[in-house]
């Protein structure tokens, strides 16, 4: 099962088994609870996955690349007249590289079952199944600690990191079978499946689809073509080489080290209704495995760079290739979001900034664009890959704290079709 736009999903499938009904008194445990009633059907549960999920901080890691990665903590939770039931533990889900994935499990379903909530990789500190009705969560993103240079800066807004690659859904509508077993329930043909079908004591089987990405993610590369010039921003300490047109990448742009990405406004709590809340700024660091080290040097004009990141067609999905940080991020309807890419100068000299500031050597500095809305389309959201193709132009053009507003927006923005949502481009 394909997911829209070139992402991957898992769907829930209940399966009806063949043991017939059981009562409510059954010794086995019903899956119930609160007011709810009704006949329970003794049911398989199934998760189907088909290609793989993947978690952050890599191209494999956020699924826009081949590789497969396990679904952790898969728990699917009934809802009978709006009263959530016992929940469905499926525990993690072993994904193989082009082979479709299957779990099944056996409870006790109400028939007075209208409504599925499904989540995935929603980490255990935050959803855990447990007994008796579920009792709803929270997940709230880890804090990230403020370096010494943006507290020196009295830089008071919230600092957090990425969110887990989470999955869900509220399925209100799904797909019955009166036809279908267990060992046919997966088959292409041979069983019948009613969309919008309600769950009676017929009921052999019971699909849930759409089960998607309750996140999107910012796929960044960062690109520079700084000249020298006669009164560089950089000093020359007694001892050190002078500067010059020839040794100016090797002493300055080599060494303004490319170390973390900001993101203005991003939610920090997430919910079992999958509703977000919250407001910080997430801060990413490139993972360690991968440094990043530097922006990559690319003199010619900028239409025609062609080391700019795209989100291209993968057999089934898509991928973006040679970004520079994959990062997790909330949906968000704003407009004018700020994303700030931070710099440590290692030159071993003073950067003075356009504002007057002093960065000196050891400290950041921090190149910003704004990202807008086009075409009613949301600059992050759900399921989508945002791409962000920068080039700084002049290390003067920092700022010694992420701005909240900047004027350092120069370039264009056009829409591109994880489906590819919208994708900038800019010099800075």
């Amino acid at each position: 099962m394909k997911m829209r736009n070139g992402m991957y999903l898992f769907a829930t499938a209940i399966v009806a088994g063949t043991m017939g009904l059981a009562s409510c008194s059954n010794d086995e445990d019903v899956v119930a609870g609160g007011e709810a009633s009704g006949v329970a059907n003794k049911v398989t549960l199934g998760v189907y996955v088909n290609g793989g999920v993947n978690k952050k901080a890599s191209q494999a890691d956020v699924n826009l690349g081949g590789a497969i990665d396990d679904i952790s903590n898969i728990v699917v939770v009934p809802v009978a007249g709006g009263v959530y039931q016992v929940p469905i533990d499926f525990g993690n889900l072993t994904a193989i590289t082009g082979t479709a994935q299957t779990a099944v499990k056996e409870a006790s379903l109400l028939t007075t079952v209208n409504e599925f909530m499904v989540y995935g990789n929603v980490p255990k500190t935050a959803l855990t199944a447990g007994t008796g009705a579920f009792g709803g969560f929270t997940y709230s993103v880890a804090s990230s600690q403020k370096d010494d240079d943006l507290a020196d800066n009295d830089f008071t807004a919230d600092l957090c990191g990425p969110m887990a690659l989470i999955y869900g859904a509220d399925a209100t509508s799904f797909s019955t079978s009166e036809d279908a077993t267990t060992e046919t329930f997966w088959n292409s043909t041979g069983v019948t499946w009613a969309t919008g079908s309600a769950i009676t004591t017929n009921t052999k089987g019971i699909k849930i689809q759409g089960v998607n990405y309750q996140v999107g993610v910012l796929a960044s590369k960062v690109f520079e073509n700084t000249k020298y010039t006669e009164t560089p921003e950089f000093n020359t300490p007694e001892g050190m080489t002078a500067l010059t047109q020839v040794n100016w990448d090797s002493e300055i742009s080599a060494k303004m080290n490319l170390t973390g990405v900001f993101v203005e406004g991003q939610a920090t709590t997430f919910n079992d209704k999958l509703e977000w809340s919250g407001d910080a700024w997430l801060a990413d660091a490139a993972p360690s495995s991968e440094s990043v080290d530097r922006a990559t040097h690319a003199e010619e004009a900028w239409e025609n760079v062609t080391g700019k990141i795209a989100s291209v067609a993968d057999g089934e999905t898509q991928k973006v290739d040679g970004a520079d940080f994959y990062t997790v991020v909330a949906p968000d309807a704003d407009d004018n979001i700020v994303v700030s890419f931070q710099f440590q100068n290692n030159t071993g000299r003073i950067l003075t900034l356009s504002n007057g500031t002093l960065v000196e050597n050891g400290k950041y500095a921090y190149y910003s664009v704004k990202l807008n809305k086009k075409d009613a389309k949301n600059v992050f959201t759900a399921a989508t890959t945002t791409i962000l193709n920068a080039r700084i132009t002049d290390w003067g053009n920092g700022t010694p704290t992420p701005p909240t507003t900047t004027d350092l927006v120069i370039g264009v923005e056009f829409d591109v079709t994880w489906t590819q949502g919208l994708s900038y481009e800019f010099d800075i």
